[in-house]
């Protein structure tokens, strides 16, 4: 019979084997893209939270002892004061009185700076309470955290870059063990469907 050549037995365990690879590779495929959404979303939640949460309590601090520095310096103008924190923090520093006023910037003129003073953030550090706010600055976001000192708010500016290197980063790590995986996937589907094509035949 035609069935019992051994080109005719090869091209049907060649067949079977290439159908069970498929399957194989194709569920390994579904489960690592599976995984690799739902890890990547919460992984790129996860760090931007942390990270966010991290600069805020850091920005937060360095913006009390701005304040404290503005409290109890005496020997200094508030414009120098005002520079030396901002370069301390790594951050832009401003000050401006309850009234709204622009005092000192470490970074704009005074001048130039007109309604930063109106910010919610001032407006919360006016009443005695720290300020926190997100906003975009020529395409960027930055954090800005005020706090009350004596007759004044200061303000502390960070850009939120970071935040976006190191989640990319953690994208790029997911992409290269989503590459791994699917690389093992294949080798484990191969070799399986080497295996039990043999077996099938034994038996």
């Amino acid at each position: 019979m035609a069935s019992s050549e051994p080109g005719f037995s090869f091209r049907v365990n060649k067949a079977t084997r290439l159908k069970i690879f498929v399957l194989l590779f194709a569920s390994f495929l579904t489960m690592i893209a599976a995984t690799a959404l739902s890890v990547g979303y919460g992984l790129h939640r996860y760090w931007e939270n942390v990270l966010r949460q991290e600069i805020t309590r850091n920005l937060t601090e360095k913006a009390r002892m701005f304040a404290s520095r503005v409290n109890t310096d005496r020997s200094h103008k508030i414009d120098d004061i005002t520079s030396e924190e901002g370069q301390s923090a790594g951050a832009r520093a401003t000050v401006v009185d309850f009234s709204g006023r622009v005092i000192a910037d470490s970074e704009f003129s005074v001048a130039s700076l007109e309604n930063e003073g109106h910010r919610p953030e001032f407006v919360t550090a006016s009443r005695g309470q720290v300020g926190i706010e997100i906003r975009k600055r020529n395409g960027i976001s930055v954090i800005y955290v005020a706090v009350p000192a004596a007759g004044v708010a200061v303000r502390l500016a960070y850009p939120l870059a970071d935040i976006a290197i190191a989640t990319a980063h953690a994208r790029q790590i997911l992409v290269f063990g989503s590459i791994i995986a699917v690389l093992a996937g294949l080798a484990i589907s191969a070799v399986a469907a080497e295996t039990l094509t043999r077996n099938k035949v034994g038996t």
